[in-house]
């Protein structure tokens, strides 16, 4: 468990971020641990992509990068670089990673590998080179580039999605609104922030550095959380809305479907939290000109609403467009497909 002392300062200071890197990090801690993931959204990822995981394997010598992610509670804090305000890239992230001076990396993987009784002496050889973090960078782009580049649009849909929803909660509830949903994962009693992580025990006063919150599609039904003397504490938390990764988008609701046509209901239904169009072209398999259309038709019957947010326009249900949605579809909430995530 992992403590938080937050004074007013600090409950002042947050921001949210999505950092594309992390998102490997924890999919790659996955695959290194098997077995403390043989459920959650990762587990079922890489089931999901079995095919490009073994040409990945095949490929690459995993080994260096798979010991530093099974060794233990840590592994090196300079491959979860802190994301960069504004940004959501993963080059800058790669590039902060190649530029790790020598000194920090070799005492954060002689961290990382003391945790092991026994070690390949081959990999023990490659993660003590001067090569190591140049090594390292290489397997995490590829295996971003096998397993997360070609669905990332959508990964990060469902990021920026759980970010609106969270600031809404925020503005509304404080800080107990916000991480309410998260327990037993992430708790707030009074100041103290607790973060549920196995194998790793801290308490840390912030003295108003701040917090950082990142959502993660890749750490359910795990929680995670980074420590800096000079940077501001970051909590990892699972994502809401992990279902829509793994559901059909063929999925139609025949009543509302006749109703206000199927690709209007699929658009009506997905809606259960705000989204922009190009996610929704990429949910529902459509182009982002035919679903505007679309939108145009529900906004007109005000069923939808918009509003802009930075350099999107998100569209939300109003509450006529709930009502007709609760009435036509009462299952539409169920959500994961059989089997995909299961939740203990």
């Amino acid at each position: 468990m992992i403590t938080l002392v937050l004074s007013l300062a600090d409950a002042l200071r947050y921001r949210f971020t999505v950092s594309p890197v992390g998102e490997a990090v924890q999919l790659a801690r996955a695959m290194a641990l098997p077995t403390a993931f043989a459920e959650g959204a990762p587990a079922a990822w890489l089931r999901r992509h079995d095919l490009a995981r073994k040409r990945l394997e095949k490929e690459r010598d995993l080994r260096p990068l798979m010991m530093l992610m099974s060794a233990g509670a840590y592994y090196p804090d300079f491959l979860t670089p802190y994301p960069q305000a504004g940004l959501i890239d993963l080059e800058p992230e790669l590039a902060e990673i190649r530029a790790t001076p020598a000194t920090r990396a070799r005492s954060e993987i002689d961290s990382t590998l003391a945790q092991l009784g026994t070690i390949d002496p081959e990999v023990e050889q490659l993660l003590r080179s001067r090569d190591a973090v140049g090594y390292l960078t290489e397997l995490l782009e590829a295996l971003w580039d096998a397993l997360i580049a070609p669905f990332w649009p959508s990964v990060r849909d469902v990021l920026e999605r759980d970010i609106l929803y969270r600031s809404r909660l925020l503005s509304s509830g404080g800080l107990s609104g916000l991480f309410g949903g998260l327990a037993p994962l992430i708790t707030l009693d009074g100041r103290d922030l607790r973060i549920a992580c196995n194998g790793f025990e801290a308490n840390r006063a912030l003295d108003g550095r701040g917090i950082e919150l990142r959502p993660s599609a890749f750490i359910w039904p795990y929680a995670a959380a980074s420590l800096d003397e000079l940077r501001p504490a970051m909590v990892v938390y699972p994502s809401r809305g992990l279902a829509s990764l793994f559901a059909s988008p063929d999925c139609k609701q025949a009543a509302l479907a006749n109703l206000i046509g199927a690709t209007r209901a699929n658009i009506l239904t997905t809606l259960d939290e705000p989204l922009h169009t190009s996610g929704l072209a990429r949910l529902l398999g459509r182009s982002a000109g035919n679903i505007a259309d679309h939108l145009k038709v529900l906004h007109g019957c005000r069923l939808v609403t918009r509003a802009r947010l930075g350099r999107h326009v998100i569209y939300s249900r109003t509450s006529l467009g709930d009502e007709l949605v609760a009435d036509a579809v009462p299952s539409i909430r169920a959500g994961v497909v059989p089997g995909s995530v299961s939740r203990r």
